[in-house]
């Protein structure tokens, strides 16, 4: 009976504490910028139990389907989910972030493929990492085996590459993870983008993504 009592303690006592950190990672979250939270459904991520140590940067688009509006959260959403993938954080062009997938869960965005010299993360970057989407369209190299030339020569040239404002978020952000996660060092060894882990299947953020203007 006592030991019963002790558990059910326990358990109310472990539970209190999640709590307070959920509530304090938005806080965290929040303090110089706000973010929105969207969350995908629990099969598109798994328990983390391994430190975080890397971010990997990526870009994401609806032009496919929607070449005169591929920016939209909610088609991205999805879109990630008819993939089976998921993302932690994902910005829109307007710099408003966009939370997917709780940190202390691994996302589903890096795949296959080895980060050189690290042996250590072969196939496994998903367990050590942050995902960042950016909306964001590349060069017309990088987006024509996704979507024909003549589509990509009528697209808007606003929606094109990256806007300061995502800019500006991005470098907010990482420089909230830097601070929670002191493994993730400021440099372009632990902040990659896809295209360094994954060289041959994948060109995202691809070249008109300016590492300088967040600092790495």
């Amino acid at each position: 009976m006592i030991m019963r009592c002790f558990s059910f303690l326990l358990v109310i006592v472990l539970l209190f504490l999640l709590e307070l950190e959920i509530v304090a990672d938005e806080m965290i979250a929040k303090h110089d910028f706000n973010v929105h939270h969207v969350l995908l459904p629990s099969r598109y991520s798994t328990p983390r139990t391994t430190p975080i140590t890397h971010i990997m940067i990526h870009s994401i688009s609806n032009l496919v389907s929607k070449p005169e509006s591929p920016y939209e959260i909610n088609d991205i959403r999805l879109l990630l989910m008819e993939h089976g993938v998921s993302a932690h954080y994902v910005i829109d062009r307007k710099g408003k972030v966009f939370q997917l997938v709780q940190e202390n869960r691994v996302a589903f965005h890096a795949g296959r493929n080895d980060l050189p010299n690290a042996p250590f993360f072969d196939h496994r970057m998903n367990d050590y990492s942050i995902g960042i989407e950016l909306m964001g369209i590349g060069t017309k190299e990088e987006m024509v085996p996704i979507v024909s030339e003549k589509l990509y020569n009528q697209l808007d040239t606003s929606l094109i590459g990256f806007t300061k404002e995502q800019y500006l978020s991005l470098s907010n952000l990482l420089a909230y993870l830097y601070k929670r996660y002191p493994t993730i060092k400021k440099s372009r060894y632990h902040v990659i983008g896809h295209e360094d882990y994954a060289p041959n299947r994948k060109s995202d953020p691809g070249r008109l993504f300016n590492w300088s203007d967040v600092g790495l």
